[in-house]
């Protein structure tokens, strides 16, 4: 082999090799990152939930981060079946005034806002289901984290789940349909795994 051909032979190796290591941290940072998360932020995390579900039991809503500078918001009001949706500057006076005017508390809510973009809560909603016949509610909310990202996959987000009651998984840790052990649970085509007994993730391409 030619002295050229060696250089040129080692670059490429060289760059392979960077590659397949920045795939491998991705794919490990992705994977390990939700546990550490929750951990880490487990009661910022509990109470922008509990929050929440008091806001929406009282005035049902969701929110919805635009972008990344957490500045603008889809706010979705719901008005008996009805269902409106605006978006705000929440630095403006327009969002505080709609609140007043569709009967929520603004306070409350605007400080939910706030906690949510301390911790980089892109959306948070309540979901309807049903689980043996049974109606059921969770909570749904998607983080963004730089930790992520990946120069080859792009941006990805964690979205996190949390059930009423204690749900079943399997020895992978992989939530599975209460009627249905065999079947696994899924987020919008994502595999849901477990963090504790009654809350799941998904990494996700979708902010909501």
């Amino acid at each position: 082999m030619a002295e050229q051909d060696r250089i040129a032979f080692k670059k490429y190796t060289k760059t392979c090799l960077v590659l397949l290591l920045a795939l491998a941290g991705s794919c490990g940072i992705s994977k390990n990152f939700p546990e550490k998360f929750y951990a880490q932020n487990e009661s910022r995390l509990v109470g922008i939930k509990t929050d929440f579900q008091k806001l929406h039991a009282a005035h049902p809503f969701s929110v919805l981060f635009e972008e990344r500078t957490f500045s603008n918001i889809s706010f979705e009001f719901i008005e008996d079946s009805i269902k409106y949706i605006y978006h705000f500057n929440i630095n403006g006076p327009a969002f505080k005034d709609s609140l007043i005017a569709h009967h929520y508390d603004p306070a409350a809510v605007i400080q939910l806002i706030n906690d949510m973009r301390s911790i980089q809560c892109t959306w948070i909603a309540n979901i309807d289901y049903y689980e043996n016949l049974q109606p059921r509610k969770l909570v749904q909310m998607t983080v963004r984290n730089k930790a992520l990202n990946s120069r080859i996959k792009g941006e990805s987000y964690c979205t996190l789940v949390f059930f009423e009651l204690p749900q079943p998984f399997n020895d992978k840790g992989v939530f599975l349909d209460r009627s249905d052990k065999k079947r696994r649970r899924q987020i919008n085509g994502h595999i849901l795994r477990k963090v504790n007994d009654r809350v799941g993730y998904a990494i996700t391409k979708q902010y909501r």
